[in-house]
């Protein structure tokens, strides 16, 4: 049960990384069509960035309540204490696709802020 909960949670990683990743494409075409001032394309893009948000929180929700089933503080350093409890190699792993996914979530913020700024300086 409990590595059962550690590899869907793992797994759910690698699918927040993606999500991420696509994330990053997407923010870079909004600042693109931003520019370009074609409002039907950032349209489109604001809904699949929107679906991908609601993605990442929902998965959000379910690590939180992951961490509690297990006791484990459900922030950054809690999800770190878990990883030290893996098999070394395992440990690695997961703690590099930790840092990946918190690399990019910062990207996507600094991103989208850079939209937000570029967006209220056209107005």
């Amino acid at each position: 049960m409990l590595q059962e909960q550690i590899m869907e949670l793992l797994a759910e990683l690698q699918l927040d990384r993606r999500s991420y990743i696509r994330l990053i494409l997407l923010l870079k075409q909004q600042q693109a069509m931003i520019t370009a001032r074609k409002t039907d394309a950032i349209d489109e893009i604001n809904q699949r960035i929107s679906h991908i948000y609601h993605q990442l929180t929902q998965s959000a929700q379910k690590r939180i309540s992951t961490l509690k089933n297990l006791c484990i503080p459900p922030h950054d350093e809690g999800i770190l204490f878990l990883f030290s409890r893996l098999p070394a190699n395992h440990h690695i792993q997961a703690k590099e696709l930790w840092n990946d996914i918190m690399q990019r979530m910062h990207e996507c913020s600094r991103l989208s802020a850079l939209n937000h700024q570029i967006l209220s300086t056209r107005a």
